[in-house]
């Protein structure tokens, strides 16, 4: 399948997210609380470049989710195609890397942003944005990492100002 047809398949997988899987050795552990981690039960919301540890109920599951930025408004490659009108997307790039003993089937189950309005804007599947590729859904193997962007339609005139993603674990927030 060439590079056009890989990107069409792809859709949004850590939180609808979609991104194509890139393989890679997991980070250096980072302990929850800590500048660079939070537990899922942190009260505060995350920042961008923070990570969340995500332990999963069963037995074993434990994802690490960093929110590496934000880009608004995102844009997609040419083929891709533009949203709707009266809105923009706005992009947010995470890493998602399994550090538990088991496979994940499902990194991220839902994601949404929050506007400066108070309203919630779901991942949509794009495509390709020039930013990068989406993130990747499906099976994740012990010591897997994937990096990709999430894009929302966010209405023009407001701002997204938070990130949600629930996982099996909970849900997890960063502020934008």
């Amino acid at each position: 399948m060439g590079h056009k047809g890989t990107a069409a398949a792809l859709l949004p997988a850590l939180l609808l997210g979609m991104t194509a899987c890139q393989s890679a050795a997991a980070p250096a552990p980072v302990e929850p609380g800590t500048a660079k981690g939070r537990s899922p039960a942190a009260s505060a919301p995350a920042g961008v470049g923070d990570t969340v540890d995500d332990g999963g109920t069963p037995a074993g599951e434990h994802l690490r989710i960093t929110l590496r930025g934000q880009v608004d408004p995102a844009l997609g490659v040419p083929a891709v195609p533009r949203p709707g009108p009266g809105t923009r997307w706005v992009g947010v790039e995470l890493t998602v890397v399994n550090v538990g003993g088991t496979a994940h089937e499902s990194a991220v189950a839902r994601a949404w942003v929050v506007d400066d309005r108070g309203r919630s804007h779901p991942a949509v599947a794009t495509g390709e944005l020039t930013t990068g590729l989406p993130l990747a859904r499906g099976r994740m193997t012990v010591g897997e990492q994937r990096r990709g962007w999430l894009a929302f339609a966010v209405p023009h005139g407001s701002r997204a100002v938070a990130l949600h993603c629930r996982t099996a674990a909970g849900e997890h927030r960063w502020a934008l």
